[in-house]
């Protein structure tokens, strides 16, 4: 998983932040589209306020982060994909009224996710002597997830929009996320893997042949 679809996954849970327990509006579908544009804009700042991070990798954080500006818009492909397949709109601006919505449940099963991911990794036998690089891409999601919390503090869509959207109870959460973070290891494990060897993430040294290897053969 790349770190974009890491954040991905991240910002596609933070819908809203709610601090009240008052009734509120049930969002449009226009706006709910509109409240998840911002939430685009959002997740790229974060990306860039916790790049740095991946210093501890490599003496070149700017190329590592080369590595990953074709995949810039996978940020923006999770939240439409979530858009498109969440149901938590309704068609007009005359929606009911609905308890405040938690992000718990979503947060929670994105987190499992990412988990998953790195542990799958590790556990293949195929990863080799990689804690470094699992630490920063712990302290990366960390970063990530506080910064996107801080930047929807007081609710995108509350405060702006005057609605929630209706949040996917965990089990769809679950689903969702399988079906909107996807990434295709085979494919491009190995090109991104050599791109940040080369960018100095030496830890990659004997993975990155592995995972090529994996990949599709010309």
């Amino acid at each position: 998983m790349s770190s974009n679809q890491v954040l991905a996954c991240l910002v596609a849970t933070v819908l809203l932040f709610v601090g009240s327990e008052a009734l509120v509006r049930q969002c449009s579908c226009e706006e709910q589209a509109q409240c998840l544009a911002d939430l685009k804009v959002a997740g790229v700042a974060c990306v860039d306020e916790c790049w740095s991070i991946t210093s501890e990798l490599t003496s070149k954080p700017k190329e590592l982060r080369k590595c990953f500006g074709g995949k810039q818009d996978d940020v923006e492909n999770v939240i439409d994909c979530f858009n498109d397949k969440m149901e938590g709109c309704i068609p007009d601006a005359k929606g009911p009224m609905i308890a405040p919505q938690s992000i718990d449940t979503i947060m929670d099963a994105a987190e499992r996710k990412i988990r998953s991911m790195i542990e799958g990794t590790m556990n293949s036998g195929l990863a080799g002597n990689m804690d470094q690089v699992v630490s920063v891409a712990e302290k990366y999601a960390k970063c990530a997830k506080q910064c996107i919390l801080k930047k929807t503090a007081d609710g995108i869509c509350l405060k702006k929009y005057k609605c929630e959207p209706m949040m996917p109870n965990e089990a769809k959460a679950k689903t969702l996320l399988n079906k909107c973070a996807r990434f295709d290891f085979k494919k491009e494990g190995g090109p991104l893997c050599q791109c940040a060897l080369n960018a100095g993430v030496k830890e990659l040294s004997s993975y990155c042949s592995v995972l090529s290897l994996m990949g599709p053969q010309h």
